[in-house]
């Protein structure tokens, strides 16, 4: 991306999720650290950071199937009530009954 697309010094300029991924494209073909890439190409660098973990998020989304796991079936009480635990994590527990 050309210095001369940038916007005047001290203004800030709208890009829109296409641009940046090409921004992030160069910064990673080169050997710039983040805050000179920045400073080069007049970004802040709290919204490049912002927009480098946004991206990154969404490939890493784009490239997870969702899982399913298959659960064996228990046999059968007999008394034909069932009931449903489901552990969700830091000591939350879903009961269905």
């Amino acid at each position: 991306m050309a210095k001369s697309q940038l916007a005047k010094p001290g203004r800030a300029t709208r890009r829109g999720r296409k641009e940046w991924g090409e921004l992030m494209a160069a910064y990673e073909a080169g050997d710039s650290t983040q805050r000179a890439f920045c400073a080069e190409h007049g970004l802040a660098y709290s919204t490049f950071c912002y927009w480098r973990r946004r991206l990154r998020r969404e490939e890493t989304a784009e490239g997870q199937a969702p899982t399913l796991v298959e659960l064996p079936v228990l046999a059968d009480s007999g008394s034909g009530a069932w009931r449903v635990e489901l552990d969700l994590g830091d000591g939350l527990v879903l009961r269905l009954r």
